[in-house]
């Protein structure tokens, strides 16, 4: 009898093991499913903004009008905001790669160090096309500012900068 009740325990544990891994695995799934889901719609984003990005490069190349895009300097503060944000978020997606290498319940079949590797560069492009388009708005206007007189003599570039 006292064997029957150890087969009839053991049979009961691994039936609950079974059911909890069974639990845990779904959980791990739809973890994966929602992870993935998110990251491509964070990349198709990120691609989209540097697409736009390059549309503005382009219209500014082709610009004919002698006025400056950015005289007060607010533009290229805010690219240069822009720009720290996607680093910002560059450097997360890469901790998060690597934490997901790192999970001993993900496998390379599971597709979430791809999604974010594939992240990782949307983020990377859309920081170097906004890096380009703050270039050219500066390009631009530098290129439509007056230019200075060449200076010989010290008294006359102070009284100039003084006036």
């Amino acid at each position: 009898m006292g064997q029957n009740n150890c087969t009839f325990s053991n049979i009961e544990k691994f039936v609950h093991e079974i059911e909890n891994e069974s639990v845990r695995s779904l959980h791990i799934l739809r973890d994966i499913e929602d992870t993935i889901t998110i990251i491509n719609r964070l990349t198709a984003q990120l691609n989209a903004d540097a697409r736009y990005a390059e549309i503005f490069i382009d219209r500014i190349k082709k610009l004919t009008t002698k006025s400056e895009i950015d005289p007060e300097n607010i533009i290229i503060a805010n690219l240069e905001k822009a720009q720290s944000f996607i680093n910002d978020i560059y450097n997360v997606l890469v901790l998060k790669r690597d934490s997901s290498r790192n999970d001993v319940r993900l496998s390379e079949d599971d597709g979430i160090e791809q999604v974010y590797t594939e992240a990782i560069g949307a983020a990377a492009d859309l920081h170097s096309n906004l890096n380009d388009l703050r270039w050219h708005v500066m390009e631009h206007d530098a290129d439509l500012s007056q230019t200075s007189k060449a200076y010989t003599d010290v008294k006359e570039l102070l009284k100039d900068l003084a006036s």
